[in-house]
């Protein structure tokens, strides 16, 4: 389905088949609801490496990052640290430190620095490359596609629709019926997101690190 299609599937399930109750809330209700699935389910992923300088402290994260997955320096896999541990274990000056090769990264996803800072500072130009879980891009208009236009994601576009109504009956006042309109709703989602958890794997060794969960109560 597209944006669209969802957005009416949507509608039918808060009741508002002609979209006119909860007019002009929809598209931003789907774009946390796929921002949501993707949080829950981190069934989307990309790739980006970096030509690596020697000398060089950290690289730019990508605009749609959201967590990382897994950062390999020259082919082997770098551990996460934070600065407070390095600080622990090396002092203040672990900014300065370097090495043939980095062993530990640190990512500040902060909107300000959103950097990934490679500690000790490699002396040798190599590729640096991680797999991380995005953000999803937007939607905007009817004919656009959630979840990064992914075919492999068309299978979750009614748990997207789902969550998309619940966001939208928040606006609802609360009544016994309205209550079990949005388990009933949740339920849906939520298997939407054990299917796509099942089907990809992505969450079967960790658990999940949700950062800004947009799951209310």
């Amino acid at each position: 389905m597209n944006a669209g299609a969802i957005n009416s599937l949507a509608a039918n399930f808060a009741g508002d088949p002609d979209m006119t109750r909860f007019s002009g809330k929809y598209f931003d209700a789907q774009n946390r609801a796929q921002e949501q699935f993707a949080l829950d389910t981190r069934a989307l992923w990309k790739d980006r490496s970096w030509s690596h300088a020697a000398d060089d402290a950290d690289e730019d994260l990508p605009s749609d990052f959201m967590f990382e997955d897994w950062v390999t320096y020259n082919g082997i896999e770098l551990k996460p640290i934070s600065r407070h541990e390095l600080n622990r274990q090396h002092g203040e000056d672990w900014t300065s430190k370097t090495a043939t090769a980095p062993t530990h990264f640190i990512i500040d996803p902060e909107q300000a620095v959103k950097e990934i800072v490679l500690f000790p500072i490699p002396t040798e130009a190599k590729t640096l490359t991680m797999r991380y879980f995005p953000l999803p891009t937007a939607v905007a208009s009817d004919s656009d596609t959630p979840l990064n236009s992914s075919s492999l994601m068309a299978q979750f576009h009614m748990a997207i629709a789902a969550y998309e109504a619940w966001l939208i009956l928040l606006y609802e006042s609360v009544t016994p019926e309205i209550q079990a309109k949005r388990r009933e709703l949740l339920a849906i989602y939520q298997d939407g997101v054990d299917k796509a958890t099942n089907l990809f794997k992505n969450t079967a060794s960790a658990p999940l690190k949700i950062r800004g969960s947009r799951i209310y109560g």
